[in-house]
This record gives C-alpha cells, sequence and structure tokens, in this order.
C-alpha cells in the first residue's frame, strides 16, 4: 500500500524579492525589498528593505522574512495623509 501525506494546510514560507512591498507583523510603515538572500556573518535569508520615516529620512534596516508580510503594491484611496505646509511670505 502507498501512503502519502499531504500539506496542504501547512502554509509555505513567504519567499520575497526586491521590489516587494511588505510591513512588519507588528505594523509599521510601508516598505520596499531591496535585497533578497544570505547577508554576510547572518545565517539563513534576509531581506534588506527601504522606506522614508515621518521627516522624510530614507531608512533602511534587515528583517527576518519571518517577520514582514507582504503588502499590496498599490495604496487604497483614502490612505494616504496630506500635510499642508505653508510657504512664509
Amino acid at each position: 500500500m502507498l501512503t502519502a501525506t499531504i500539506d496542504a494546510l501547512t502554509p509555505l514560507p513567504a519567499r520575497f524579492s526586491t521590489g516587494d512591498v511588505v510591513t512588519l507583523k507588528d505594523g509599521g510603515p510601508r516598505m520596499t525589498v531591496t535585497y533578497a538572500g544570505p547577508v554576510a556573518l547572518n545565517p539563513g535569508e534576509w531581506l534588506v528593505c527601504e522606506w522614508f520615516d515621518e521627516q522624510g529620512e530614507l531608512r533602511r534596516e534587515m528583517f527576518a522574512p519571518s517577520s514582514v508580510r507582504a503588502e499590496p503594491r498599490s495604496i487604497p484611496a483614502g490612505s494616504v495623509r496630506w500635510n499642508r505646509m505653508s510657504r512664509a511670505a
């Protein structure tokens, strides 16, 4: 008798590629994956992500793929907040 197991109920780990948009599972800003793969002196796979903070500064950090979730590349209408900046005369 031939038997087999089906792992259909076990989710596969997400695979991320350069250009994917992610957020931390704990919350945070939308980030763009700029590198996915091994990193020197750190075992396993890692993601290097970039994003702009609230002051408009570019940030870069390394994350384990298990700590982020994929986000849609497009932003739904109404989710963008505009800050009006007044110009001095």
